[in-house]
């Protein structure tokens, strides 16, 4: 369940997720502590170690005892994306929560951004702009460019919409870079999905069943990130496994935020199994356009699959770990 709201704790709690990847946590929080916080608008930092080992520990009480935000570290067992979610928003205090991966660098300005939007926007939550930085750029796709980028042309606070008729095209809802109120969050207390915890589309969930009780999303382009790509995360068959992952992730969360959900799920099988035929039908000419456009037909291909699945959703984390 979710923490009780403290009146008397901060503005805003930045939760940051952290497993084995010290290098770019510390490039992350350097972030954070660059930003100039408006006027009687408090911050705090909470960053939640999901290794076993706290590998994390060290570096974060380090960066504590300098910061310019009050810093705390939280551990999180066993290594579960949801379970360290559910952590962070159990230790912080804030009357809105804030997510930043620990890939990922705010930019300058983002404080001011987010707590303007609080002030003046009417939305439950927010999510900002991604960038992403490629370590081997000649490797991303048009698919991989996509998948790790949020950018749209539209003014800021214009309404996003997760899923349904009305989803906003090309734009994935997800706690990379996103603000949400406290007071707005699932009120039976179910914030992260442990069932999505090592394959990912835990946030897409929560933010499915936001919407299904009414909560409104808001862009916000001033809260700009960069998030860094390793080639691995370009390698075709990673993001084909991705793809896949990705696909069941999406039919579990729109089914999940449904008042039928088996016959929510009955109907995304339905159009996966058309989108399929579809992409099969177009696999020659992918075939007669070159590598880069054959890669794209297989990886849409993959996502329709995942649509398709009976199974768990494939632990990809998990495998990436294991690599």
């Amino acid at each position: 369940m979710s923490a009780a709201v403290d009146i008397q704790g901060p503005a805003l709690s930045l939760i940051i997720c952290t497993f084995h990847r010290e290098d770019l946590l510390r490039k992350a929080l350097d972030s954070v502590a660059a930003q100039h916080a408006p006027a009687n608008f408090a911050l705090e930092i909470v960053v939640v170690d999901n290794s076993d080992e706290s590998s994390a520990r060290k570096l974060v009480q380090q960066f504590a005892a300098i910061s310019p935000f009050p810093t705390r570290f939280v551990e999180a067992h066993p290594p579960n994306i949801s379970a360290a979610r559910n952590a962070g928003v159990m230790a912080c205090t804030g009357q809105s929560i804030a997510f930043l991966d620990d890939d990922q660098e705010l930019a300058q300005g983002w404080l001011v951004a987010v707590a303007g939007a609080l002030r003046d926007l009417p939305h439950d939550a927010f999510f900002g702009a991604v960038h992403p930085v490629f370590e081997e750029p000649a490797l991303a796709g048009s698919r991989a460019r996509q998948l790790f980028s949020r950018a749209l042309n539209a003014p800021r606070g214009a309404d996003l919409v997760a899923f349904g008729p009305r989803k906003t095209k090309a734009v994935a809802l997800a706690t990379n870079n996103s603000v949400f109120r406290r007071a707005a969050l699932p009120r039976d207390g179910r914030l992260f999905d442990h069932a999505f915890g090592n394959g990912g589309g835990e946030d897409y969930d929560l933010i499915c069943r936001m919407q299904r009780d009414g909560r409104r999303f808001g862009w916000l382009p001033e809260a700009r990130a960069q998030e860094f790509v390793p080639a691995s995360r370009c390698d075709t068959d990673y993001l084909r496994r991705r793809f896949f992952a990705g696909g069941q992730a999406y039919a579990a969360a729109v089914a999940n935020a449904s008042p039928r959900p088996r016959l929510a799920r009955w109907a995304i099988r339905t159009k996966a199994i058309a989108q399929s035929l579809l992409l099969l039908a177009r696999m020659p000419f992918a075939l007669m356009r070159g590598a880069d456009a054959l890669a794209d037909n297989l990886q849409a291909l993959a996502g329709a699959r995942g649509k398709m699945s009976f199974a768990d959703i494939r632990p990809i984390y998990r495998e990436a770990a294991a690599r």
